[in-house]
């Protein structure tokens, strides 16, 4: 199964707007629409210019609906925007979730499910290696994960 190829501007609208907690075919109709403010409201960025971000969609001939509902990947992602994909989609943020040296971050921790999206999303680009099979003691705890650009 082939997956929508963004560009970053069109996959952190994604981001946002999947953000918010809504259903899926509530953001599409939405974001149709043009009335942002119920999403703009609960996503992580509200200060994100969701008209402007379209607007590129359909210059790029980015299918923004398509990956909402079946995801995504990447057509390249730089490591700032690693940073801000692991904030918007799982909530991480560097020096509290995970360590960055040069261009890999390390001890970032993900459930198995986390790092099959993490993958799926980042992975024509980013090596995604889990580096242990126990990460810390008791039950719950998940590998730490590195991120490696592939050619560095």
């Amino acid at each position: 199964m082939s997956h929508v190829l963004l560009s970053i501007p069109v996959a952190f609208l994604v981001e946002n707007a999947l953000s918010s907690g809504e259903s899926k075919e509530f953001i599409i109709d939405t974001l149709r629409a043009g009335n942002y403010t119920p999403l703009l409201v609960k996503a992580k960025d509200p200060d994100m210019d969701f008209a402007d971000r379209l607007k590129t969609a359909e210059e790029m001939g980015d299918d923004w609906e398509e990956a909402i509902r079946n995801d995504y990947v990447f057509k390249f992602l730089h490591i700032n925007g690693v940073k801000r994909l692991l904030g918007f989609r799982f909530g991480k943020e560097a020096d509290r979730d995970y360590v960055q040296e040069n261009l890999t971050l390390r001890q970032l921790r993900l459930d198995p499910h986390e790092i099959k999206t993490l993958r799926l999303l980042v992975g024509r680009q980013w090596n995604v290696i889990e580096e242990d099979e126990t990460a810390g003691e008791g039950i719950g705890q998940y590998p730490s994960v590195r991120l490696e650009l592939k050619y560095q």
